[in-house]
């Protein structure tokens, strides 16, 4: 009780399961592989990206988003974070960063509460304060069945260093990129439509060529009739990926093997319900 986990990598072996079964609070979308100077190239201890789908440096920090948005399309609001893995790597503490709004004073406890509610933006470059309607990420909007809607996104931006693009991602993938010089010049975003539900969120990339330079916010959502939108390809990623994690499990001890495979038996029916209730593709 009180405990906070985050997971600090997406690409942990074990991160369906533990997601399955609600035991992540967060996952750490800017992670210590992204690192000042340079990016790890790998994923070690994890699952192994494509690299013909995600090669060279930005690799390992796009196929770590892309595992999160995953997470995203099948209705899990787990907030992403940021850590830099100061004194394992060479990154100095606070390089990637989490922040999080809170409203009024600032308090311990309210900085807590807005982490869960997923009022946040990670970064390791570019300083985004988006609102939409309003409201920081983390927010929820209604619109009814039939109906549709229409969303921009009111951004602040702070930069140290140049940025290459704005991206608006939907659902999963890029619907809008923006060069920053034209963003410069007209100071708005195009808008976001939807006539079902989802999500979306604001991505800014930099010109750093040695490693991923980025800041992103956290997710916005959609909801049609009150329920989230859950793909099945995105919950048939994960049951394909505890299937797999599940083989490699190799326990002399059959007590041992099968209290753990207990876990992966459950997170496999979670997932397979989940591919069972898709509302889209």
């Amino acid at each position: 009780a009180g405990a906070w986990v985050d997971a600090s990598k997406p690409f942990w072996w074990d991160v369906p399961m533990l997601a399955a079964l609600g035991q992540l609070d967060s996952i750490q979308v800017a992670h210590s592989h992204l690192g000042r100077t340079k990016s790890i190239p790998n994923e070690a201890d994890g699952k192994p990206r494509d690299v013909k789908r995600f090669p060279g440096v930005l690799g390992n920090a796009l196929w770590s988003q892309e595992i999160y948005f995953h997470l995203l399309n099948c209705g899990l609001r787990i907030p992403p974070t940021a850590g830099s893995g100061s004194g394992v790597t060479s990154n100095p503490a606070g390089y990637n960063r989490v922040y999080v709004y809170v409203d009024g004073d600032f308090s311990y406890e309210k900085w807590w509460e807005g982490l869960h509610a997923g009022r946040v933006m990670l970064t390791n470059g570019p300083l985004l304060r988006p609102t939409v309607r309003g409201q920081p990420p983390g927010h929820v909007f209604h619109i009814d069945r039939g109906e549709s809607a229409d969303f921009e996104i009111g951004l602040t931006l702070s930069i140290r260093e140049p940025v290459r693009y704005l991206e608006i991602i939907k659902d999963g993938r890029v619907v809008q990129e923006i060069r920053f010089a034209d963003y410069r010049q007209s100071g708005r975003l195009p808008k976001v439509h939807f006539d079902s539900s989802g999500w979306f969120l604001l991505r800014a990339v930099g010109e750093e060529s040695k490693t991923y330079r980025f800041g992103m916010t956290g997710p916005y959502f959609v909801e049609m009739n009150y329920g989230p939108r859950i793909s099945r390809s995105s919950a048939q990623f994960f049951l394909d990926w505890v299937m797999e994690r599940a083989r490699q499990i190799d326990l002399k001890d059959p007590d041992q093997r099968r209290a753990v495979l207990e876990y992966h038996r459950k997170a496999r029916d979670f997932w397979q319900d989940l591919v069972k209730k898709a509302s889209a593709d």
